[in-house]
Protein backbone atom coordinates (compact mmCIF):
# COMPACT_ATOMS: atom_id res chain seq x y z
CA UNK A 1 0.00 0.00 0.00
CA UNK A 2 3.15 2.78 1.15
CA UNK A 3 4.29 1.71 -2.68
CA UNK A 4 1.13 2.21 -4.31
CA UNK A 5 0.55 5.00 -2.52
CA UNK A 6 4.04 6.72 -3.24
CA UNK A 7 3.87 6.14 -7.24
CA UNK A 8 0.24 7.61 -6.96
CA UNK A 9 1.86 10.59 -5.05
CA UNK A 10 4.84 10.58 -7.51
CA UNK A 11 2.32 11.03 -10.82
CA UNK A 12 0.26 13.42 -9.18
CA UNK A 13 3.11 15.48 -9.55
CA UNK A 14 4.31 15.01 -12.30
CA UNK A 15 0.90 16.22 -13.30
CA UNK A 16 1.04 19.43 -11.59
CA UNK A 17 4.54 20.45 -12.39
CA UNK A 18 3.62 19.79 -16.26
CA UNK A 19 0.77 21.93 -15.93
CA UNK A 20 2.97 24.52 -14.68
CA UNK A 21 4.74 24.72 -17.48
CA UNK A 22 3.77 27.51 -19.85
CA UNK A 23 3.63 26.16 -23.64
CA UNK A 24 5.97 27.85 -25.98
CA UNK A 25 2.93 27.77 -28.65
CA UNK A 26 0.69 30.08 -26.16
CA UNK A 27 3.85 32.64 -25.74
CA UNK A 28 1.55 36.12 -26.22
CA UNK A 29 -1.70 34.08 -25.55
CA UNK A 30 -4.39 35.85 -27.32
CA UNK A 31 -1.63 38.00 -29.60
CA UNK A 32 -2.67 37.81 -33.02
CA UNK A 33 0.04 35.77 -35.12
CA UNK A 34 -1.43 35.35 -38.20
CA UNK A 35 -1.54 38.68 -38.65
CA UNK A 36 1.84 39.18 -37.87
CA UNK A 37 3.24 37.04 -40.24
CA UNK A 38 0.72 38.30 -42.62
CA UNK A 39 2.27 41.55 -42.05
CA UNK A 40 5.57 40.37 -42.85
CA UNK A 41 4.65 38.34 -45.94
CA UNK A 42 2.74 40.83 -47.66
CA UNK A 43 4.17 44.34 -46.19
CA UNK A 44 7.30 43.81 -45.48
CA UNK A 45 8.96 40.44 -47.06
CA UNK A 46 7.69 40.44 -50.46
CA UNK A 47 7.77 43.67 -51.12
CA UNK A 48 11.50 44.09 -50.72
CA UNK A 49 12.10 41.15 -53.08
CA UNK A 50 9.62 42.75 -56.03
CA UNK A 51 11.70 45.79 -55.48
CA UNK A 52 15.10 44.38 -55.77
CA UNK A 53 13.26 42.25 -58.83
CA UNK A 54 13.00 46.27 -60.60
CA UNK A 55 16.35 47.13 -59.71
CA UNK A 56 17.71 44.14 -61.17
CA UNK A 57 16.31 44.39 -64.18
CA UNK A 58 17.55 47.85 -64.55
CA UNK A 59 20.64 46.42 -63.47
CA UNK A 60 20.46 43.74 -66.60
CA UNK A 61 19.34 46.82 -69.01
CA UNK A 62 21.95 48.50 -67.90
CA UNK A 63 24.81 45.95 -68.46
CA UNK A 64 23.32 45.40 -71.84
CA UNK A 65 23.02 48.56 -73.03
CA UNK A 66 26.68 49.35 -71.72
CA UNK A 67 27.96 45.86 -73.23
CA UNK A 68 26.67 47.32 -76.87
CA UNK A 69 27.90 50.76 -76.65
CA UNK A 70 30.62 51.19 -73.92
CA UNK A 71 31.50 54.77 -72.83
CA UNK A 72 31.53 57.00 -69.96
CA UNK A 73 28.10 57.36 -69.80
CA UNK A 74 26.92 54.16 -70.29
CA UNK A 75 29.26 52.78 -67.26
CA UNK A 76 28.18 55.89 -65.16
CA UNK A 77 24.65 54.34 -65.74
CA UNK A 78 25.85 50.56 -64.30
CA UNK A 79 27.67 52.15 -61.50
CA UNK A 80 24.20 53.79 -60.46
CA UNK A 81 22.33 50.63 -61.45
CA UNK A 82 25.26 48.43 -59.23
CA UNK A 83 24.42 50.88 -56.38
CA UNK A 84 20.56 50.72 -56.64
CA UNK A 85 20.72 46.60 -56.89
CA UNK A 86 22.68 45.92 -53.98
CA UNK A 87 20.83 48.97 -52.23
CA UNK A 88 17.60 46.87 -52.82
CA UNK A 89 19.43 43.43 -52.12
CA UNK A 90 20.32 45.26 -48.02
CA UNK A 91 16.41 45.28 -47.50
CA UNK A 92 16.51 41.14 -48.42
CA UNK A 93 18.96 40.00 -46.03
CA UNK A 94 17.04 39.78 -42.99
CA UNK A 95 15.30 37.09 -44.67
CA UNK A 96 18.17 34.33 -45.06
CA UNK A 97 16.72 31.96 -42.97
CA UNK A 98 13.07 32.27 -43.99
CA UNK A 99 12.14 29.81 -46.64
CA UNK A 100 13.45 29.88 -50.00
CA UNK A 101 16.00 32.38 -49.32
CA UNK A 102 17.24 29.63 -46.91
CA UNK A 103 17.04 26.74 -49.36
CA UNK A 104 19.35 28.38 -52.32
CA UNK A 105 21.82 30.65 -49.37
CA UNK A 106 20.77 33.62 -50.99
CA UNK A 107 23.04 35.67 -48.68
CA UNK A 108 26.12 33.54 -49.44
CA UNK A 109 25.26 33.24 -53.36
CA UNK A 110 24.50 37.01 -53.27
CA UNK A 111 26.54 38.92 -51.04
CA UNK A 112 29.92 37.19 -50.24
CA UNK A 113 32.57 39.90 -49.46
CA UNK A 114 35.16 40.71 -50.00
CA UNK A 115 35.61 39.69 -53.35
CA UNK A 116 38.42 37.44 -54.53
CA UNK A 117 40.03 39.75 -56.97
CA UNK A 118 42.96 37.46 -57.88
CA UNK A 119 40.26 35.05 -58.67
CA UNK A 120 38.20 36.52 -60.65
CA UNK A 121 40.84 38.47 -62.86
CA UNK A 122 42.28 34.65 -63.41
CA UNK A 123 38.51 33.88 -64.37
CA UNK A 124 38.75 36.39 -66.87
CA UNK A 125 41.91 35.84 -68.27
CA UNK A 126 41.26 31.49 -68.44
CA UNK A 127 37.84 32.84 -70.56
CA UNK A 128 35.79 30.79 -67.36
CA UNK A 129 32.87 33.66 -67.90
CA UNK A 130 30.01 31.49 -68.19
CA UNK A 131 26.75 31.42 -66.42
CA UNK A 132 27.36 27.68 -65.96
CA UNK A 133 30.85 28.64 -64.76
CA UNK A 134 29.71 31.19 -62.30
CA UNK A 135 26.94 29.27 -60.86
CA UNK A 136 29.60 26.44 -59.40
CA UNK A 137 31.90 29.24 -58.57
CA UNK A 138 33.37 30.01 -54.95
CA UNK A 139 30.74 32.50 -53.64
CA UNK A 140 33.80 35.24 -53.52
CA UNK A 141 33.93 35.22 -57.45
CA UNK A 142 30.34 36.12 -58.15
CA UNK A 143 27.39 38.23 -56.70
CA UNK A 144 27.33 42.08 -55.87
CA UNK A 145 30.46 42.40 -54.60
CA UNK A 146 32.31 41.27 -58.01
CA UNK A 147 30.12 43.84 -59.92
CA UNK A 148 31.53 46.33 -57.62
CA UNK A 149 34.87 45.71 -58.01
CA UNK A 150 34.60 45.61 -61.89
CA UNK A 151 33.04 48.50 -61.97
CA UNK A 152 34.14 50.75 -59.13
CA UNK A 153 37.70 51.57 -57.96
CA UNK A 154 39.18 53.55 -55.28
CA UNK A 155 43.25 53.47 -57.72
CA UNK A 156 41.63 54.04 -61.10
CA UNK A 157 39.20 56.68 -62.95
CA UNK A 158 36.43 56.17 -64.49
CA UNK A 159 38.15 56.07 -68.11
CA UNK A 160 40.56 53.51 -66.92
CA UNK A 161 37.61 51.49 -65.76
CA UNK A 162 36.28 51.87 -69.05
CA UNK A 163 39.23 50.46 -70.45
CA UNK A 164 38.73 46.73 -69.08
CA UNK A 165 35.24 46.78 -71.43
CA UNK A 166 36.91 48.06 -74.59
CA UNK A 167 40.68 48.63 -75.41
CA UNK A 168 41.46 45.78 -72.53
CA UNK A 169 43.26 42.27 -74.62
CA UNK A 170 40.55 40.35 -72.73
CA UNK A 171 37.20 43.01 -72.76
CA UNK A 172 34.89 40.53 -74.63
CA UNK A 173 35.68 38.25 -71.02
CA UNK A 174 35.30 41.19 -68.72
CA UNK A 175 31.81 42.03 -70.16
CA UNK A 176 30.51 38.33 -70.64
CA UNK A 177 31.63 37.90 -67.14
CA UNK A 178 30.00 40.36 -65.57
CA UNK A 179 27.07 39.20 -67.52
CA UNK A 180 27.00 35.92 -66.08
CA UNK A 181 27.16 37.21 -62.88
CA UNK A 182 23.86 39.18 -63.57
CA UNK A 183 22.53 35.88 -64.77
CA UNK A 184 23.52 34.24 -61.84
CA UNK A 185 21.69 36.94 -58.87
CA UNK A 186 18.60 36.45 -61.45
CA UNK A 187 18.85 32.53 -61.02
CA UNK A 188 18.73 33.02 -56.92
CA UNK A 189 16.27 35.66 -56.73
CA UNK A 190 14.48 33.91 -59.24
CA UNK A 191 14.48 30.46 -56.99
CA UNK A 192 13.02 32.82 -54.18
CA UNK A 193 10.79 34.07 -55.90
CA UNK A 194 9.23 31.13 -57.25
CA UNK A 195 8.89 29.14 -53.90
CA UNK A 196 7.41 32.06 -52.02
CA UNK A 197 4.32 31.20 -54.18
CA UNK A 198 3.62 28.16 -51.80
CA UNK A 199 5.39 29.23 -49.06
CA UNK A 200 3.71 32.11 -48.49
CA UNK A 201 0.88 30.27 -46.59
CA UNK A 202 2.96 28.24 -44.86
CA UNK A 203 4.97 31.19 -43.70
CA UNK A 204 1.43 32.57 -42.24
CA UNK A 205 0.50 29.80 -40.63
CA UNK A 206 3.46 28.98 -38.68
CA UNK A 207 2.51 30.55 -35.56
CA UNK A 208 4.40 28.03 -33.10
CA UNK A 209 8.14 28.37 -31.82
CA UNK A 210 9.41 24.96 -32.85
CA UNK A 211 12.43 24.75 -35.42
CA UNK A 212 10.42 25.24 -38.09
CA UNK A 213 8.26 27.66 -37.06
CA UNK A 214 8.02 31.44 -38.52
CA UNK A 215 8.93 32.51 -35.05
CA UNK A 216 12.15 30.55 -35.62
CA UNK A 217 12.93 31.86 -38.98
CA UNK A 218 12.11 35.62 -38.19
CA UNK A 219 14.52 35.46 -35.17
CA UNK A 220 17.04 33.56 -36.48
CA UNK A 221 17.33 35.90 -39.75
CA UNK A 222 17.23 38.71 -37.66
CA UNK A 223 20.41 37.21 -35.65
CA UNK A 224 22.43 36.08 -38.52
CA UNK A 225 22.06 39.67 -39.75
CA UNK A 226 23.36 41.40 -36.44
CA UNK A 227 25.70 38.73 -36.48
CA UNK A 228 27.23 40.11 -40.30
CA UNK A 229 26.70 43.45 -39.29
CA UNK A 230 29.36 42.92 -36.32
CA UNK A 231 31.22 40.67 -38.28
CA UNK A 232 31.85 41.11 -41.86
CA UNK A 233 30.30 44.90 -41.95
CA UNK A 234 32.89 46.11 -38.75
CA UNK A 235 34.96 43.93 -37.10
CA UNK A 236 37.02 41.79 -39.48
CA UNK A 237 38.30 44.94 -41.40
CA UNK A 238 38.79 46.78 -37.92
CA UNK A 239 40.69 43.47 -37.18
CA UNK A 240 38.45 41.19 -34.98
CA UNK A 241 38.26 37.78 -35.34
CA UNK A 242 35.20 36.84 -33.07
CA UNK A 243 36.21 39.44 -30.26
CA UNK A 244 40.11 39.05 -30.32
CA UNK A 245 41.57 41.68 -31.56
CA UNK A 246 44.34 40.14 -34.58
CA UNK A 247 45.03 42.52 -36.88
CA UNK A 248 43.10 45.00 -39.45
CA UNK A 249 42.10 43.68 -42.55
CA UNK A 250 41.10 47.90 -43.58
CA UNK A 251 40.04 46.52 -47.29
CA UNK A 252 37.81 43.88 -46.48
CA UNK A 253 34.48 45.98 -45.27
CA UNK A 254 31.82 45.85 -47.64
CA UNK A 255 31.72 48.16 -50.40
CA UNK A 256 35.47 48.89 -50.37
CA UNK A 257 35.58 49.38 -54.21
CA UNK A 258 32.99 52.04 -53.84
CA UNK A 259 33.96 53.84 -50.84
CA UNK A 260 30.74 53.26 -49.27
CA UNK A 261 30.51 51.02 -46.62
CA UNK A 262 29.75 53.37 -44.08
CA UNK A 263 27.00 54.51 -46.15
CA UNK A 264 25.58 50.27 -46.41
CA UNK A 265 25.87 50.06 -42.65
CA UNK A 266 23.22 52.13 -42.12
CA UNK A 267 21.45 50.51 -44.72
CA UNK A 268 21.43 47.76 -42.55
CA UNK A 269 20.76 48.98 -39.61
CA UNK A 270 17.63 50.82 -41.00
CA UNK A 271 16.09 47.39 -42.50
CA UNK A 272 16.89 45.88 -39.13
CA UNK A 273 14.57 48.37 -37.52
CA UNK A 274 11.86 48.43 -40.48
CA UNK A 275 11.96 44.27 -40.12
CA UNK A 276 12.01 44.38 -36.01
CA UNK A 277 9.05 46.93 -36.35
CA UNK A 278 7.27 44.83 -39.02
CA UNK A 279 7.16 47.90 -41.32
CA UNK A 280 3.86 49.95 -40.70
CA UNK A 281 1.89 47.19 -39.33
CA UNK A 282 2.57 44.59 -36.63
CA UNK A 283 6.08 43.45 -35.89
CA UNK A 284 8.31 41.74 -33.37
CA UNK A 285 8.75 44.87 -31.34
CA UNK A 286 4.70 44.85 -31.27
CA UNK A 287 5.18 41.26 -30.17
CA UNK A 288 7.69 41.96 -27.84
CA UNK A 289 5.95 44.89 -26.18
CA UNK A 290 2.56 42.37 -25.57
CA UNK A 291 4.99 40.10 -23.74
CA UNK A 292 6.07 42.34 -21.60
CA UNK A 293 9.90 41.08 -21.90
CA UNK A 294 12.97 42.47 -20.36
CA UNK A 295 16.70 42.90 -21.36
CA UNK A 296 19.65 42.08 -19.87
CA UNK A 297 20.29 45.63 -19.77
CA UNK A 298 17.39 45.92 -17.73
CA UNK A 299 14.70 47.79 -19.52
CA UNK A 300 12.10 46.74 -21.94
CA UNK A 301 13.50 44.76 -24.62
CA UNK A 302 11.71 46.12 -27.83
CA UNK A 303 12.90 49.62 -26.68
CA UNK A 304 16.05 49.05 -25.49
CA UNK A 305 16.53 47.24 -29.19
CA UNK A 306 15.83 50.43 -30.94
CA UNK A 307 18.06 52.62 -28.63
CA UNK A 308 20.80 50.23 -29.59
CA UNK A 309 20.17 50.47 -33.16
CA UNK A 310 20.38 54.60 -32.36
CA UNK A 311 23.98 53.86 -30.86
CA UNK A 312 25.26 52.09 -33.52
CA UNK A 313 23.49 54.68 -36.59
CA UNK A 314 25.45 57.62 -34.24
CA UNK A 315 29.36 55.43 -34.15
CA UNK A 316 28.32 54.28 -37.53
CA UNK A 317 28.18 57.90 -38.78
CA UNK A 318 31.18 58.75 -36.92
CA UNK A 319 33.31 56.36 -38.36
CA UNK A 320 32.48 58.36 -42.03
CA UNK A 321 32.54 58.74 -44.41
CA UNK A 322 35.29 55.86 -45.48
CA UNK A 323 35.57 53.49 -43.12
CA UNK A 324 38.85 52.29 -43.96
CA UNK A 325 40.59 55.90 -43.85
CA UNK A 326 39.23 55.79 -40.51
CA UNK A 327 40.46 52.61 -39.42
CA UNK A 328 43.77 53.73 -40.60
CA UNK A 329 43.97 57.29 -39.12
CA UNK A 330 41.13 56.41 -36.12
CA UNK A 331 41.21 53.07 -35.03
CA UNK A 332 39.53 53.83 -31.44
CA UNK A 333 36.13 55.11 -33.57
CA UNK A 334 35.88 51.62 -35.43
CA UNK A 335 36.15 50.28 -31.79
CA UNK A 336 34.06 52.09 -30.23
CA UNK A 337 31.29 50.77 -33.31
CA UNK A 338 32.58 47.44 -32.82
CA UNK A 339 31.52 47.39 -29.24
CA UNK A 340 28.27 48.89 -29.60
CA UNK A 341 27.21 46.16 -32.32
CA UNK A 342 28.43 43.99 -29.42
CA UNK A 343 25.34 45.15 -27.18
CA UNK A 344 23.10 44.74 -30.15
CA UNK A 345 24.36 41.59 -31.01
CA UNK A 346 23.12 40.01 -27.39
CA UNK A 347 19.68 41.92 -27.27
CA UNK A 348 19.34 40.25 -30.63
CA UNK A 349 20.61 37.13 -30.38
CA UNK A 350 20.17 35.87 -26.56
CA UNK A 351 17.47 38.31 -25.57
CA UNK A 352 14.64 37.99 -28.11
CA UNK A 353 15.09 34.25 -29.00
CA UNK A 354 14.58 33.70 -24.95
CA UNK A 355 11.52 35.95 -24.66
CA UNK A 356 10.02 34.62 -27.61
CA UNK A 357 10.53 30.83 -27.37
CA UNK A 358 12.85 30.18 -29.76
CA UNK A 359 16.27 28.53 -29.83
CA UNK A 360 19.08 30.20 -32.47
CA UNK A 361 19.50 27.68 -35.23
CA UNK A 362 22.60 28.62 -36.95
CA UNK A 363 26.27 27.92 -35.86
CA UNK A 364 28.53 30.82 -36.09
CA UNK A 365 31.85 29.32 -33.77
CA UNK A 366 32.18 33.47 -33.57
CA UNK A 367 32.06 33.74 -29.61
CA UNK A 368 29.70 36.86 -30.06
Amino acid sequence: MKYIGWKLMLALGVVVILSCEKDPDDLGGTYDKKALFTNYADNVILPSYSNYEDKLDALETALTDFNEAPDTAALREVQTAVLDAYAAWKSCETFEKIGPAEGIEAISNTNTFPTDTNAVLLNIQNGSTGAAFIQTATNTQKGLPVLEYLFFSRQLSNEQILERFTTHAKAADFKAYATSVVTDLNRVYGFIKTNWVNYREDFINAIGTDAGSSFSALVNSIAIQTDNFKRHQIGIPAGYVGNVFVSVLPTKTEMYHANKSVEYMLLTLDNMERVMKGGSGPGLYDYLKHLNATSTIGGLLADDIMAQLAVCRQKAIACGPDYTATINADKSKSDALFLEAKKLLVLIKVDVPSAVGVSISYSDNDGD
